[in-house]
């Protein structure tokens, strides 16, 4: 049965944004496992929103019950995997007189291909994890670029062990699992013939050794889950939608490798007064119906801060004026696009006898 990643992080089905991020850094804190809490629903709670704040994969696990990574992972073969239920994929039942009711799974031949031969250097060179998530900032923001802090849970090295796994003081030895090479053997029979699979060890991770004494903090590890706390530098004019990397910043590899890199989704938070064309920016602002008749003079709040804007006579209702230079940076990082103010002419709803004397004597004249 797959997991209800809703009923996880304990909110409905058409929470937003916002609140499947409240619920995540509350039970985060709650479950994390260096304050006492539990790991494995510490797991569970990070992998529910891995997938929940990331729209392609929340729409996907909405309308299937899971999220399709596709072949792109570790080995390959997570396709076959979900298709087939087993891993490494294909299994054949060949049932009376085909084989004596012997199950054969292909994932023996497989392994050899992606991880059994020269396992140890394979295994130690395997990246980790990469992270995406999305990350929303103000229209202010976006226009100008600054720093924003971003607080995700991911796999860290240990601080304790600094990644080998045992106590600061304790040696190394041969791991007991695999004799120190770093890989176990196992023969299979099959209708075939007899294959060998070579395999990493699960102990050792490849490496070989093990620590005397295991670290008190990951358990011989090397790594622990952590909330990370990264300060973001937002570039200028930033759309919504782009994607900013930040190398390393991923989950860290169990097998000594680099770590993975971090990439961020921009979502740039709607503006009541503000919007973004291209390089411009577009505003409206509210004038006066004699100021638009008589033209006038105007301070009005723009990104830039508060600027003074004239009002031509005879100003419509829609009419566009441009301030130059007032807009977003330009993508070519040199000089910025233009503010354009849109005219709302406000008429009012009430007159006073003397205003409504002027408007019928306006009238009569055909104004």
């Amino acid at each position: 049965m797959p997991k209800d990643y809703y009923q996880i992080l304990g909110i409905p089905r058409n929470a937003s944004k916002e609140e499947i991020k409240k619920a995540y850094r509350k039970l985060a804190h709650k479950y994390h496992p260096d304050k006492g809490g539990d790991e494995a629903q510490f797991k569970k709670i990070n992998e529910a929103y891995q997938t929940l704040s990331d729209e392609r994969k929340r729409g996907q696990y909405d309308q299937f019950g899971r999220v399709f990574e596709g072949s792109g992972g570790q080995g390959g073969f997570d396709w076959f995997t979900s298709q087939h239920g087993g891993p490494g994929g294909f299994k054949f039942d060949f049932g009376e007189g085909g084989g004596g009711g012997a199950d054969f799974d292909f994932s023996d031949i497989f392994e050899d291909f992606i991880g059994g031969f020269g396992a140890r250097s394979r295994t130690r060179d395997r990246r980790g994890r990469d992270i995406r998530l999305e990350f929303e900032i103000s229209f202010e923001k976006a226009v100008f670029g600054g720093k924003e802090e971003v607080e995700y849970a991911r796999l860290a090295r240990c601080e304790r062990c600094g990644g080998k796994g045992g106590e600061p003081d304790s040696a190394e030895q041969n791991c007991s699992s695999c004799s120190g090479r770093g890989n176990v053997q196992k023969t299979q029979r099959t209708f075939l013939g007899s294959f060998t699979q070579v395999s990493t060890c699960a102990e050792c991770l490849g490496s070989g050794k093990r620590p005397e004494v295991l670290c008190r903090v990951c358990s011989g590890r090397g790594v622990k889950h952590a909330l990370e706390h990264l300060e973001v530098f937002v570039p200028k004019s930033v759309q919504d939608g782009e994607v900013l990397k930040i190398t390393g910043k991923g989950e860290v590899s169990q097998q000594g490798g680099p770590p993975g890199d971090l990439y961020l989704k921009i979502r740039v938070s709607s503006h009541k007064h503000y919007r973004r064309q291209g390089d411009d920016i577009v505003m409206q602002i509210p004038i006066k119906l004699s100021q638009a008749i008589l033209g006038d003079t105007v301070e009005f709040e723009t990104p830039d801060g508060v600027i003074r804007m004239k009002i031509p006579e005879g100003s419509q209702p829609g009419d566009i004026l441009k301030v130059r230079g007032k807009g977003a940076f330009l993508s070519s990082g040199y000089g910025r696009g233009d503010l354009l103010v849109e005219v709302k002419v406000e008429v009012p709803k009430r007159l006073n006898r003397q205003t409504r004397e002027m408007m019928e004597k306006l009238r009569k004249e055909g104004l």
